[in-house]
């Protein structure tokens, strides 16, 4: 489940040539529910149907697309790969949602993933979307034999992610979302984990408790990011073995040792140990990639800067340039100079093959974002982090 560039394996995920998430507008439309009528667009991964406008359909399609190979990438040690497009039904109004059968902001309705995302915008149905856009993949990409603790809490896991236009930051811990968790330690109102491993699906929706969801989340979290990746391979082996028709708690058991309460000690002590507003670091790190994610754009269209203040002053100009098929919501754009911190800690490095955006926060740490781009035109974006040594105690 290692966080990864574009692959080979993404490559034959794809399953059409188009340029970044260039649509095919398909003028058939399609009828749901009270007679509305839905267009349809084809991008690399769903058929979108939607009575949106062009920009929103352009988000949404760079959304998902995104969203689908941040699945694929983070599961691909025990999933197959999308050989059909997955259909995703997108309302402007909540009117036509609901008389389509819609319920809360998105769901998965067994053959399609459907949501309510108003005009303008809504950052709480994305994450909806990016939360069952996951139980769409499980069952027709992973093909639905992962134990309910797993399906809601990977659920969560991406559905707490930031887009961040060509790639999504995961491994977010939201401060609502710690002290709820450290509450519910505390408390000791956790489910000790033999429970949560037997814990059944018609269990999970008869009582659709946030204590639940939260738990969920907090072991996967921890399974995927705690001690730096420790357990994140021998949770992928987990996986494969369920997968493969073993029972979560015998798997468990043969993969992290059959001493649960040791384990599920390590996991209450990791979570009560995490240091507030831990979502600071990924805020930024989004921030990041997002900005030099533009700068990317602006790049390959010839457009050049003489450092960081004049990026930013064309940024907040609205003065970047964008090739049409890379096209990315001017929203976003917006939102990662808003959260920006101030334009004097920023530089601009120019001397290797592509331009690289260098944070170097005041406490001394830098975050290098540095973009690629793959034969398709693809970008993608990381980010590196260095943090000044440690200063030993005389």
């Amino acid at each position: 489940m290692d966080r990864m560039n574009a692959s080979n394996d993404v490559r034959r995920l794809r399953l059409t040539t188009l340029a970044g998430v260039a649509l095919a507008l398909l003028l058939v439309p399609a009828r749901v529910g009270a007679a509305l009528e839905l267009k349809e667009y084809q991008t690399p991964y769903y058929i979108i149907y939607t009575d949106h406008d062009m920009d929103m359909v352009r988000e949404a399609a760079a959304r998902i697309t995104a969203m689908a190979e941040e699945y694929h990438n983070r599961t691909k040690d025990f999933s197959g790969t999308i050989r059909k497009r997955l259909a995703f039904y997108l309302y402007s109004r909540l009117s036509d949602y609901a008389a389509s059968g819609g319920a809360g902001a998105g769901m998965f309705a067994g053959n399609r993933l459907m949501a309510f995302v108003p005009k303008g915008g809504g950052a709480e149905a994305w994450r909806v979307v990016q939360h069952e856009g996951f139980h769409q993949f499980v069952t027709q990409v992973i093909g639905g034999r992962m134990p309910i603790w797993v399906n809601e809490g990977l659920a969560e896991y991406f559905g707490e992610g930031i887009w961040t236009g060509d790639d999504f930051v995961t491994g977010v811990i939201p401060n609502r979302r710690l002290g709820r968790v450290r509450a519910l330690i505390q408390d000791n109102q956790l489910r000790p984990f033999p429970q949560m491993f037997t814990l059944s699906s018609a269990s999970w929706r008869s009582n659709l408790d946030v204590k639940n969801y939260d738990q969920a989340w907090s072991m996967v979290h921890f399974l995927v990011n705690a001690d730096d990746g420790k357990y994140r391979k021998l949770f992928a082996e987990f996986l494969k073995d369920v997968s493969s028709g073993r029972t979560a708690s015998v798997a468990f058991a043969e993969r992290f040792g059959s001493d649960l309460k040791a384990f599920e000690d390590k996991y209450r002590q990791w979570w009560l140990s995490v240091p507030d507003d831990s979502a600071a670091e990924s805020r930024t790190v989004a921030v990041c990639q997002t900005l030099e994610s533009f700068l990317a754009r602006a790049y390959v269209s010839s457009q050049r800067f003489q450092g960081a203040q004049e990026f930013f002053e064309a940024a907040r100009a609205d003065k970047l340039q964008c090739p049409k098929e890379q096209w990315l919501p001017p929203s976003l754009l917006k939102s990662a100079l808003a959260a920006a911190p101030a334009p004097d800690l920023w530089s601009l490095v120019t001397t290797g093959p592509r331009p690289k955006l260098v944070l170097t926060r005041q406490d001394g740490a830098t975050f290098t974002a540095e973009f690629t781009q793959d034969p398709n035109k693809e970008f993608k974006v990381k980010v590196e982090i260095r943090r000044p040594p440690t200063k030993k105690p005389p």
